[in-house]
């Protein structure tokens, strides 16, 4: 089932979906260009295709879902230890297996008995140091004569919500601002922020839940400038120097619009801005000298990446999942990157010869997990765990004294968590009113739309020529970060085999866990204990590369 002697071939990434790209990589970023100009103009989108049957909205393809399933889980009690150590991380696992789970290590291997880590699996998600300090004690205890010591029962896994908030912060260091005040600046992330007169300060105190709204918000905008760009070509949409002015008269634009119009025109925008040539800064006519029209787009790219994997995390779309790992892959490499590269080279391993098929789709669908049972509700494990943690912070803040300490406070959380959880919806259910735990978010429909009509009023919207760019003393080129992942992405792969563990092999078989998850009916059985630190479960492709 785990084969440690496998290597990773280079040439798996290369000719990989997710870096070379197939038939459904436009479709990707089709439904992404769709769905931001659904987002300003959503009735208007809805009536396009509200009577023709014959042309569909273009929708996200779905390569392999995981059924609706309510996630159970079992809560541990708080671990104190520092598992940022490898000593810590020692003292966690001792905690977790065989204090709390109170699994059986046999001391003596000769003697005859039972031992609950001969035949057994265990998936450990965490983040880049828990995942990098888990093969750091395995390899330390290679040639230990335990089993439970050599820790061949353990795979540690990167989980995707920290892969995700690295990925945003490659879109924060490479769009965040231009190196010189000089430069001309219009798609970067502080040029939103003036715009829409936004709190945040700098790229060094930015918060995930502030810049992910920022981004797609960003995203969402650019977009729509470039259709409503493509329209005034059209023919479709007439307006004068001022730019729009009006949502409801774009809207009413759009309405009027065939479904097979709309499409057209959702195909013009991929292919300005987010093929090839436009990453390069080439349009159909040859290259242009627009450098802040191709950062535009490479902005829209990279972001593309980001909301890509963030849908394939709340379908459960563990099959677009694997996709993502290898332009993943390239893109930590080329922004420099390098901890969560190794960690994607690690999943993408994990992903490939070195373990079966059934378990692969165990790694990729323990990875996420679903409190309400619905659809469209799946989360990552590792920010489960965040929000628990920010239960404990607030706890904490809030109640904090000195005989209320920490250690009440950690183990009353950690443990009474489920239960609260439960009581807290049974009484909202008596009481007959429900409290919303969702944040209230403001209208920002009317700040997307300000920027798409500033950017089309700009000439923002499409390369210009030698006579437009001659007034300006420089603009912002953002860094070819595929380009550069590509060129480094052998001699990484080769660093990574170097560093694979020298076990003979490692095959493990029969495991047995907690929680059941059908895959293709096949059910699967991984394990999901959960401490505060620890996670435990059994792109579009960017077009950059086809």
């Amino acid at each position: 089932m785990h084969n440690a002697t496998e290597r990773l071939d280079v040439f798996d990434i290369y000719k990989s979906a997710g870096v070379a790209g197939d038939a459904h990589t436009a479709n990707i970023t089709r439904s992404l260009i769709a769905d931001a100009i659904k987002r300003i103009h959503g009735v208007a989108v809805g009536e396009v295709f509200q009577d023709d049957n014959t042309v569909s909205y273009p929708v996200m393809p779905t390569f392999e879902l995981l059924p609706p399933r309510k996630t159970q889980f079992w809560q541990f009690g708080s671990i104190h230890h520092d598992e940022g150590s490898i000593e810590g991380t020692y003292g966690v696992h001792e905690s977790i297996f065989l204090d709390q789970l109170g699994l059986r290590a046999q001391e003596n291997p000769s003697e005859p008995g039972s031992d609950d880590f001969l035949a057994r699996l265990w998936l450990v998600h965490g983040d880049q140091l828990t995942a990098h300090h888990i093969r750091s004690v395995k390899r330390d205890q290679a040639r230990a004569l335990r089993p439970y010591d050599r820790r061949s029962w353990m795979l540690g896994v990167p989980s995707w919500f920290h892969i995700q908030m690295n990925l945003l912060n490659t879109i924060l260091q490479t769009h965040w601002a231009a190196p010189s005040t000089k430069e001309e600046a219009h798609h970067t992330i502080q040029a939103d922020i003036t715009l829409w007169g936004r709190s945040q300060s700098s790229r060094e105190k930015a918060k995930y839940h502030q810049m992910e709204p920022l981004v797609a918000q960003g995203f969402t905008a650019r977009v729509t400038a470039l259709f409503y760009d493509a329209m005034q070509r059209g023919g479709f949409l007439l307006i004068g120097t001022g730019g729009p002015q009006d949502l409801r008269i774009v809207s009413a634009a759009i309405a009027l619009l065939t479904p097979a119009q709309f499409i057209a025109l959702v195909d013009e925008v991929y292919d300005v801005a987010f093929t090839l040539p436009a990453w390069k800064g080439q349009s159909a006519t040859g290259r242009h000298d627009d450098l802040e029209f191709r950062t535009m787009c490479r902005y829209l790219q990279e972001v593309g990446l980001f909301l890509t994997v963030r849908h394939a995390v709340k379908h459960a779309d563990i099959g677009l999942l694997r996709r993502l790992v290898d332009p993943l892959i390239v893109c930590f490499f080329g922004a420099s990157q390098h901890n969560y590269g190794y960690e994607m080279l690690y999943y993408r391993w994990n992903l490939s010869r070195t373990n079966a098929l059934v378990l692969q789709r165990a790694i990729l669908a323990s990875g996420i997990v679903n409190w309400p049972g619905r659809a469209n509700t799946y989360k990552a494990i590792d920010l489960m765990l965040e929000h628990l943690n920010c239960a404990c912070k607030i706890e904490m803040k809030s109640y904090k004294n000195s005989t209320h300490d920490i250690d009440t406070i950690f183990n009353r959380v950690c443990l009474c968590n489920t239960w609260t959880r439960a009581l807290r919806r049974r009484m909202e259910d008596s009481f007959g009113e429900y409290m919303p735990g969702a944040h209230t978010v403001a209208e920002v429909v009317p700040a997307m739309f300000l920027l798409a009509c500033k950017i089309l009023k700009d000439g923002l919207a499409s390369p210009r020529g030698q006579e437009d760019l001659a007034n300006y003393a420089g603009f912002f080129d953002s860094y070819d970060i595929f380009s550069a992942g590509m060129e480094v992405l052998a001699e990484k792969v080769d660093n990574f085999n170097a560093t694979l563990d020298g076990v003979s092999s490692s095959v493990v078989e029969g495991s047995d866990s907690a929680i059941h998850i059908d895959i293709d009916g096949v059910e699967e059985r991984t394990d999901n204990m959960l401490d505060p630190t620890t996670s435990i479960g059994p792109v579009d492709s960017l077009d950059q590369f086809g």
